[in-house]
């Protein structure tokens, strides 16, 4: 043991080792020329003092190598201190950084804890919202059943409003006027034949196909009484039927409805319904007109009707649904605003999951209102800035509930 400490000792020290040899010898050499002097003759000893400034010279350049290689062990010493200070700084800097990590784990699970917390007390207040609404979840399939009607009353407003404007071309409305009322006293007449004559055999005689011969035939001998009829009466009045004719509004809402249905004991059935109606005009300017309208109110229905219907339902609910909508909206922009990580991928995928939490508390027909309450509100302009890229609605909404056809356009749009 002690001579591996020893050689331990004489390797890291070895400079020092060396260079107090050299003084040693350095020191020793003229003492023992000095004490051995007596041994020597007059002559000889005079004949060291040459040496003697040999070793003169020779000590003070032993000196000198000394001092030397104890500057050598010096920095020798120095910078072995100077690699354990930095091997200490190094594992500071370690402790450091675990501790630095260690700071920023447990701060971000307390971070996390905060958010949960939060979140999940505002999916409470969610909760208790609903039900303080009339009848729960059941609240909103009562507010999308308003909606129909509701705009049914909306595209009376736009048919009238379109009939106005086309009074700027008065041959063109009477035009189109004309045209429905024609053939709507030809319908008429002939419900009228088949009621007068409800006892006879339809199926054997083919009664059918005789009622409607006679039929076109009396109003092709008759039609300039029926045109004499039709401009005896105001333009103003006319309008207003027109507008008023349910048949019409079904046809530009997609509603089917029959505007002849006649059946008799026989079972012979007989029924004409309103697009077969409208879609039988035999003046193709007319027709034309009638189907623009029918593609701006239902086939491709114009955003301003949508707007408008959900903006008059708003106003009688506000009061009823404002909160739940608008506490919808904090936690989303809750979750949005959070930041789980500094990885962006990573970061998304917690929102994601946040979002899919919010939105299984939701029902179908839940999602579908708000899906409504987020484009066609105005108030639902900046929930809709905050859900578009985020895919909320996923495909969760039942498409054949929409009420619009191009709201999967609408859907489209906000994913």
């Amino acid at each position: 043991m002690g001579d591996k400490l020893m050689k331990e000792w004489l390797k890291e020290n070895k400079w020092i080792f060396v260079g107090g040899i050299v003084i040693v010898v350095a020191i020793l050499t003229p003492l023992i020329l000095f004490i051995g002097r007596n041994n020597l003759d007059q002559k000889t000893f005079e004949a060291l003092g040459p040496v003697g400034d040999f070793f003169g010279g020779t000590t003070v350049g032993l000196l000198t190598l000394a001092s030397m290689l104890f500057v050598i062990a010096s920095i020798s010493m120095q910078k072995k201190q100077l690699d354990m200070q930095q091997d200490e700084l190094k594992m500071q800097r370690e402790e450091l950084a675990k501790t630095r990590e260690e700071y920023e784990l447990t701060n971000k699970t307390l971070t996390k804890q905060q958010f949960d917390s939060t979140f999940f007390n505002m999916i409470d207040l969610h909760h208790n919202l609903l039900k303080d609404l009339d009848g729960g979840r059941e609240y909103f399939n009562k507010t999308f059943e308003l909606l129909k009607p509701k705009y049914k009353a909306i595209v009376k407003d736009y048919l009238g409003s379109k009939l106005n404007t086309l009074k700027h071309d008065q041959d063109r409305l009477e035009q189109f006027l004309r045209t429905f009322y024609l053939n709507n006293w030809k319908i008429n007449r002939l419900k009228l034949s088949f009621e007068e004559n409800r006892y006879l055999d339809f199926i054997l005689t083919d009664l059918k196909t005789e009622l409607e011969s006679e039929n076109d035939q009396h109003f092709i001998d008759n039609m300039d009484t029926y045109k004499a009829k039709f401009d005896d009466g105001e333009i103003e009045v006319k309008i207003r039927s027109c507008i008023n004719n349910t048949h019409i509004i079904n046809y530009l809402v997609g509603e089917s409805s029959n505007i002849l249905d006649f059946s008799n004991i026989d079972d012979f059935k007989y029924t004409i319904s309103n697009n077969e109606f409208f879609e039988s005009f035999d003046d193709e300017w007319s027709l034309e007109y009638i189907k623009k309208i029918r593609k701006e109110t239902l086939l491709e229905p114009l955003l301003d009707l949508k707007r408008l219907v959900y903006e008059k339902i708003y106003k009688v609910k506000v009061e009823e649904f404002g909160h739940y909508y608008r506490n919808l909206y904090r936690i989303v922009k809750f979750i949005q605003d959070e930041h789980f990580s500094k990885d962006p991928i990573e970061n998304e995928k917690e929102k994601k999951k946040y979002r899919g939490i919010l939105r299984a508390q939701l029902s179908s027909m839940e999602l579908l209102m708000l899906f409504y309450n987020v484009v066609y509100s105005n108030k639902g302009e900046k929930f809709k800035e905050i859900l578009k890229g985020t895919n909320f609605f996923d495909d969760h909404l039942i498409e054949s509930k929409f009420l619009w056809a191009n709201d999967k356009e609408e859907l489209d749009a906000l994913k």
